[in-house]
């Protein structure tokens, strides 16, 4: 199973990029997870064993990316 995710981030694509990076290193069971900036957007490809697998990754990673973004914003 495959998603791929493009986000517009905008000019904090990189900040975020480097937020999930890290996650995306430390390794989720079943998924193999990609995370890098392309100008203004996020790009993230996963792929998973299986649905279940893919669809959690995806919340984490769109959650995370939504958390960070806050962050950002809210310095």
């Amino acid at each position: 199973m495959k998603a791929q995710v493009s986000l517009k981030t905008g000019k904090n694509t990189k900040a975020i990029a480097e937020a999930l990076i890290d996650e995306a290193k430390n390794g989720l069971p079943k998924v193999k997870v990609d995370v890098w900036p392309a100008g203004e957007k996020l790009k993230i490809d996963l792929e998973a064993e299986d649905f279940t697998s893919l669809r959690a990754a995806l919340n984490s990673f769109l959650g995370w990316a939504y958390c960070a973004e806050g962050v950002i914003v809210n310095e």
